[in-house]
């Protein structure tokens, strides 16, 4: 209608999206705040201030004035709707100063109007200002956001890139390393310095020297069979 600016829709898809970029940017700082490392913490710089300012300047501005406009609305719609209700009473003939208050509440609905008009001035003017520096906006928050994101991330994996071969360093030299269920080659070689498990070792000594096959690979019966 001819109360919403023809560009409306473009400023509330920034407004919007300057929305979604100050809640990226409260959750990109909690998750620094927590960093297991404070050098990458370091490296993250934030493009509009250490308060995310900017964009939820635009947010809280556009917000701000779309309600007050709303709002202006809503009083205008009641104040007209009073008014034209007392003009068609039923009673208004013999209404003792029925032209008095009917003026009063015309006088009521003009300001209503005029207050509605203001807002509705306002919010469009903010709202051309904001179209006019979309190319702007786009530079300095949403692009200059992906960029400083990328570079975050990129020292994020630098980081990573040089620590992991020291984690896995120290996995493998790990005392606590499980003898069952371990790759054997590993097992073998990186730990023991042997060929062979030693357990087989021991089985194979014992072949040698003095148990067979029946007594070494037997398998033991059941539970059952054993008390019988």
């Amino acid at each position: 209608n001819d109360d919403v600016p023809d560009c409306y829709n473009r400023v509330r898809y920034i407004r919007d999206a300057c929305k979604v970029l100050s809640d990226l940017w409260k959750t990109d700082k909690d998750f620094l705040n927590k960093s297991i490392d404070n050098d990458v913490a370091r490296s993250y710089r934030l493009p509009y201030g250490t308060s995310g300012a900017s964009s939820s300047t635009i947010c809280r501005t556009m917000t701000e004035f779309r309600g007050n406009y709303e709002k202006a609305q809503q009083k205008l719609e009641a104040a007209d709707a009073n008014w034209k209700k007392f003009q068609t009473r039923s009673d208004r003939l013999t209404l003792p100063n029925f032209d008095e208050r009917l003026r009063e509440l015309e006088d009521i609905r003009c300001e209503c109007e005029q207050a509605r008009t203001l807002s509705r001035d306002i919010y469009a003017a903010e709202t051309y200002k904001v179209a006019s520096e979309e190319h702007s906006i786009t530079i300095k928050l949403f692009y200059q956001y992906l960029y400083e994101e990328n570079t975050f991330y990129n020292h994020v994996s630098k980081y990573l890139s040089s620590r992991m071969p020291e984690i896995e360093q120290r996995l493998e030299n790990d005392e606590l390393i499980p003898s069952f269920g371990y790759d054997l080659a590993k097992h073998c070689l990186k730990r023991n310095d042997t060929l062979i498990a030693y357990p087989i070792e021991i089985c194979i000594r014992l072949l040698e020297n003095s148990l067979n096959e029946q007594g070494l690979f037997r398998i033991a019966p059941s539970q059952g069979k054993q008390k019988k």
